[in-house]
C-alpha cells in the first residue's frame, strides 16, 4: 500500500475533480460511472434526448426496398436500434436484410449494436469512429452505381453523402432518430455550481449536446462558465462546433468513444500544471 493510500488520500487520477456530463440520459449513466470509478465527482445535465423521427415515410420506403441496397452504413449504435424498432412496427424480420448486402459500422460499439438488434455481423468496421473513418473504408471500393442506405440521426453531417456521391453511389440518407434539445431545464440542477465556478470540466460527446448547452445557458453565460472550467470534446466534429461558438476545447479524445474520452481526460490532468481551472 502506498503512503498516500495509507493516509486515506484518494490516489485515483480524477480524484478531486468535478466533471459535468451532458450526454442523453441513456448514455450518461455509463459515462458517469466510468468517470466516477476514476475518482471524479460527476454531475449530469443531459442537454438532448433521443426520439423517433417526425416522419417515418422515407425509412418505410427504404425498408420495403431492402433488397436494392448493396451497402448499409451505421454511424452510431442508435442507428441499428431505431431501425430494428421500425422493423418491429412494420412486422419485418431483421433477417430480411440480404446476406449479399454489406454492412459497415463505425467502431466496435456500433458493430455490437448491429449484431444485437439486427443479428448481422458488419463486413467492415471503421477504425476511426467518425465520418472520415467511413470514407476511408470506401477507398478502393468501386461504388459507381451502387445503392447505399444510411440510417442515422436527422442532424448527421454531410461528409459521407458528399464522399459517396463523388464515387458515383446512389445514397438514401434516412432519419431513424433525431436529437431534441431539452433547454434550460436541463441545467437547473447544476446552474449554481457553474455560476460559482465549481465545475472543473464540461464534457461534450456530440455537436448537438454542445449546441444545446450553449443555447440553454445563453452564449455569454456559457462562455463565462467555460472561462472557469475546462472543456472536453469527443472528437473533431464536436470540437469544430465548439470553435464555431468561440470556444477552444482543452481536451479532444483521440478515439471518439466514451472510454477514449475518459483516457483523454485522465491524460490531460496527468500533465504538469493542468490540474487547476483556467484563470
Amino acid at each position: 500500500m502506498s503512503s498516500r493510500q495509507s493516509q486515506g488520500v484518494d490516489a485515483r487520477p480524477l480524484a478531486g475533480k468535478t466533471i459535468l456530463v451532458t450526454r442523453p440520459e441513456e448514455g450518461a449513466s455509463r459515462m458517469g460511472e466510468m468517470l466516477a470509478d476514476l475518482g471524479a465527482c460527476v454531475r449530469v445535465a443531459s442537454m438532448i434526448r433521443i426520439t423517433e423521427p417526425a416522419d417515418w415515410t422515407p425509412v418505410d420506403a427504404a425498408i420495403r426496398a431492402l433488397d436494392a441496397y448493396q451497402w448499409i452504413i451505421f454511424t452510431s449504435a442508435n442507428g441499428p436500434k431505431y431501425l430494428a424498432n421500425r422493423f418491429d412496427e412494420l412486422g419485418v424480420a431483421p433477417g430480411t436484410i440480404s446476406k449479399d448486402t454489406s454492412i459497415l459500422a463505425v467502431g466496435p460499439a456500433t458493430a455490437a449494436a448491429v449484431e444485437k438488434y439486427l443479428g448481422k455481423a458488419p463486413r467492415k468496421i471503421a477504425g476511426k469512429y467518425v465520418a472520415e473513418g467511413v470514407i476511408e473504408l470506401f477507398e478502393g471500393e468501386d461504388m459507381a452505381g451502387k445503392r447505399v442506405l444510411l440510417p442515422r440521426a436527422k442532424e448527421g453531417r454531410d461528409a459521407i453523402p458528399k464522399a459517396l456521391a463523388e464515387k458515383g453511389a446512389t445514397l438514401d440518407d434516412v432519419s431513424v432518430y433525431q436529437t431534441v434539445p431539452i433547454g434550460r431545464e436541463a441545467l437547473r440542477g447544476v446552474w449554481g455550481e457553474l455560476e460559482a465556478g465549481k465545475i472543473d470540466m464540461l464534457t461534450f460527446t456530440s455537436s448537438s449536446a454542445l449546441d444545446g448547452f450553449m443555447r440553454a445557458a445563453g452564449g455569454e453565460a456559457a462562455k463565462k462558465w467555460m472561462a472557469h472550467a475546462r472543456v472536453a470534446s469527443i472528437g473533431p466534429a464536436t470540437s469544430a462546433t465548439a470553435r464555431s461558438w468561440g470556444v477552444a476545447p482543452d481536451v479532444e479524445a483521440a478515439e471518439s468513444t466514451i472510454s477514449g474520452m475518459a483516457r483523454a481526460i485522465v491524460s490531460f490532468y496527468g500533465e504538469p500544471e493542468r490540474g487547476g481551472r483556467a484563470s
